[in-house]
This record gives structure tokens, sequence and C-alpha cells, in this order.
């Protein structure tokens, strides 16, 4: 398994998607399955409805990231676990970013080879 590829292939659609609005963000509902949790800011959130309505939030509606770095391991099960660090900035605040760290546990889906669902998801904004 090229874990790497895998998630390198993630990190370049998910944040792509994201940073795509509102209307495109939607669009990650199928990266999630009912047995998915999030962990936003220290708030637990389970299932693909749950996430997509937080990481829909009105102050959310205009994000950009830059990714600093992504780094993979093969997790168990045959799972990806991708970790990524880097700046994000809201309403186009580009002169006030903020750092970020978000952890993914990618998972295969049963049933459809090659095909990754995200287990877990865990963001935090990183203060200095």
């Amino acid at each position: 398994m090229d874990f790497n590829g895998i998630a390198n292939s993630f990190t370049q659609h998910y944040y792509a998607t994201f940073d795509g609005g509102i209307a495109t963000r939607n669009n990650l509902a199928g990266l999630y399955r009912p047995e998915s949790m999030l962990t936003w800011e220290g708030k637990q959130v389970p299932g693909q409805s749950g996430i997509i309505e937080t990481i829909n939030k009105p102050e959310l509606a205009v994000v950009k990231h830059q990714i600093a770095s992504s780094d993979a391991q093969p997790a168990p099960g045959g799972g990806v676990l991708v970790l990524v660090t880097g700046n994000l900035a809201v309403d186009n605040a580009f002169d006030k970013p903020m750092q970020f760290t978000e952890t993914f546990n990618l998972q295969p889906i049963p049933g459809q080879p090659g095909g990754f669902f995200i287990y877990n998801q865990v963001f935090r904004l990183v203060f200095a």
C-alpha cells in the first residue's frame, strides 16, 4: 500500500474542496460515515451529518488553508494516519493567519477496494 500517495491525494482533495466554500464543502460528506467522529477544538461531533453541519458553520463560510506539512503512516486495518499542519485564513484575512494542526485516521471502505473514509478527525488551532 502506498500510504504516502493515499495521504497526499486525500490532503489535496480535502483542503481544495473545503476551501471552495460551503457550496463545494458539502461534497466532503462522501468522505464520512455514520461511525466517523470529528473532534473540533475539543468538541466531539459524531456521524456524517453532524460533521458536515460543524464544518459548514456560517463563521467558516470563507476559509483558505496553506499546508506547511503532511505526514503519513500506515494504520491498523489497512488504514492511513495523516497529520497536517499549516496556516488558515478566515474571511480572506491573510494578514492574520492562524496556525492549525489536523489529524485524520483514514480507513478502507468495506466492499470498495481502494476507497477510504475518515474514521477519526481531530482539528486544533495552535496558539503560540
